[in-house]
C-alpha cells in the first residue's frame, strides 16, 4: 500500500498494543514500525534501474527481517521507555506492526517477496489498488478519534473499531475478488476464449470495478465488471503478447528481470522510439479518449500504466547492454479518467433485446 496507509496502519497497531503503557506515544512508534519496511527505497538511487525493480519489497519484506527487525525496534522502545513498558510487549508490537505492513502489501498487485533473501518469488492476491480511500479513511479517523482526551478503555474502543472496520473491508473484498472471478470464468468459457492463466484485480480507489486479464497462447483478453452490472456479457478486447520482438535480446538481463517482475503478464509493442515492455497487471488507457477507458467502450490507441523503454548502456557485450527507463505517460486528463472510472463503476444496464418488426 501506499506509504500515509503504512503509516496510518502502524500508528493504529501502536495505538492497540503499547498505549496503557507510554500513552500517545505509542502512536509515533507505531507510524516508525508501519513505514519501516518501505525505507528500502531510501537505497534506491545507489541502485541501476534494472537492480531496483528487484529492491523495492525484497529483503525488508521478508519474514526473516520482520523477525530481526522486531527484536532490534522492541530493545529500543523498551530503552528509551525503561520502567514503562516490557522488551516482550514493544517486540509483540514491532512483530505486529512489521507483520502488519507486510500482509497488506500482499494484497495488492505489486507482489511482495515474504522469504526474501531465500526466494524472489514475489506473492501478491491482486486485490486491493495500492491506494484505497476505505481502507485508509476508517483507520485514520478512529485512530485520530482515540487520540482525543478520554480514558483509556474509550481510546482503545475507538482504535479498534477502525482497525475492525479496514479489516472487514478486505475480506468483503475478497468475496467481490471471488465473485466476479466466478462471473469472469463463465464469460471466457461462454465466449469460448482458450485461456490458460486468469487474473483479475481491482481497479484505482475501489473494490467495486475489477478487471481481468486472461492469458491465451499468443496474447491476452482484457475485460471488465462491476459488481453493479445488469448485465452478464464482459466485452474483451484481444492484446497479442509479441513475444517474439524479445528474442534477440532475450539474454539481456534487463528483459529477464522484467519478464520476473511482470510475473509473465506483458506484451511488447514497438514504434519509432524502440521496443516498449508493457506490464499488463496495472492497468491501461486509452490516449485518445477516457470514454474508452475501464472497459466503457473498445480502446483505440491503448497505452500502459507500467511500461519500459530499452536504453543501451555503451557495453559492447554482455548481458547488461540495455537498462530500463519509465516510458512517459501520455494521459488525456485526470479528470476525465476519474470521471470514466465513475461512470464505469456504477455498472452497466441490462442489454434490452431488439423486437422485430
Amino acid at each position: 500500500m501506499d506509504y500515509f496507509t503504512q503509516a496510518v496502519l502502524g500508528a493504529a497497531v501502536g495505538q492497540a498494543t503499547m498505549h496503557r503503557d507510554i500513552g500517545n506515544k505509542a502512536v509515533l512508534w507505531g507510524v516508525l514500525g508501519g513505514v519501516l519496511p518501505d525505507l528500502d527505497m531510501l537505497v534506491n538511487p545507489l541502485f541501476d534501474p534494472v537492480t531496483q525493480l528487484t529492491w523495492h519489497r525484497s529483503v525488508t519484506h521478508g519474514i526473516l527481517f520482520a523477525v530481526i527487525a522486531s527484536l532490534l525496534l522492541g530493545w529500543l522502545i523498551a530503552r528509551v521507555h525503561s520502567g514503562q513498558i516490557t522488551f516482550e510487549k514493544t517486540t509483540i508490537f514491532a512483530l505486529l506492526a512489521l507483520g502488519t505492513h507486510m500482509l497488506i502489501d500482499l494484497f495488492t498487485t505489486y507482489g511482495t517477496q515474504v522469504l526474501a533473501p531465500f526466494s524472489d518469488h514475489a506473492f501478491s492476491f491482486n486485490t486491493l489498488f495500492i491506494i484505497d480511500p476505505l481502507y485508509t479513511l476508517p483507520l485514520l479517523i478512529f485512530l485520530l478519534l482515540s487520540l482525543l482526551p478520554g480514558e483509556t478503555r474509550a481510546k482503545l474502543f475507538r482504535n479498534a473499531i477502525g482497525l475492525t472496520l479496514s479489516s472487514a473491508y478486505v475480506l468483503v473484498a475478497l468475496l467481490l475478488k471471488f465473485s466476479t472471478l466466478t462471473s469472469f470464468e463463465r464469460e471466457i468459457e461462454r465466449q469460448h476464449i482458450p485461456a490458460q492463466r486468469v487474473t483479475t484485480s481491482a481497479t484505482p480507489f475501489n473494490t467495486m470495478l475489477w478487471r481481468c486479464v486472461a492469458e491465451t497462447a499468443d496474447g491476452y483478453f482484457i475485460g471488465y465488471r462491476s459488481v453493479f452490472d445488469e448485465q452478464h456479457e464482459v466485452s474483451f478486447w484481444y492484446v497479442p503478447r509479441n513475444g517474439q520482438l524479445l528474442e534477440a535480446i532475450k539474454d539481456q538481463r534487463a528483459v529477464e528481470t522484467l519478464k520476473w517482475f511482470s510475473d509473465g503478464w506483458y506484451s511488447v509493442s514497438k514504434d519509432e522510439q524502440g521496443l516498449q515492455f508493457n506490464d499488463l497487471r496495472f492497468g491501461e488507457y486509452d490516449t485518445t479518449s477516457p470514454e474508452r477507458d475501464f472497459g466503457l467502450n473498445n480502446p483505440l490507441n491503448l497505452a500502459y500504466f507500467f511500461s519500459f523503454r530499452f536504453v543501451e548502456t555503451g557495453a559492447t557485450e554482455g548481458p547488461d547492454q540495455l537498462t530500463i527507463r519509465q516510458a512517459d505517460f501520455r494521459l488525456s486528463g485526470a479528470g476525465a479518467i476519474i470521471d470514466a472510472l465513475w461512470k464505469r463503476l456504477k455498472g452497466l444496464e441490462r442489454k434490452t433485446p431488439a423486437v422485430g418488426k
